[in-house]
């Protein structure tokens, strides 16, 4: 997150075994409206469970790896919005 330019936000998602998913989102200063546990929180929630952190960074899990895709792409879709707002 160090070396991108601000606003920035990056959420990184894997499979890491069989029935796990981990989440990870890391936000920069200005981004940090939501908070990066609350947006990972319902994220997660797709794929069956839940996460949270500190403002700038959260981790989260889940149990059901076929979401994962989708979880990503609905995080995606929210980042791009919140970051279009922060820059308009």
């Amino acid at each position: 997150m160090d070396t991108l330019q601000d606003p920035a936000a990056v959420v990184l998602g894997s499979s890491p075994g069989y029935g796990k998913v981990s989440l990870v989102a890391a936000f920069s200063p200005g981004v940090v409206e939501p908070k990066a546990g609350k947006f990972v929180g319902p994220i997660a929630k797709m794929c069956g469970v839940g996460g949270g952190g500190r403002p700038n960074f959260a981790q989260a899990g889940g149990r059901d790896p076929e979401k994962l895709q989708g979880a990503l792409e609905k995080a995606r879709e929210e980042l791009v919005s919140i970051i279009i707002q922060k820059t308009s």
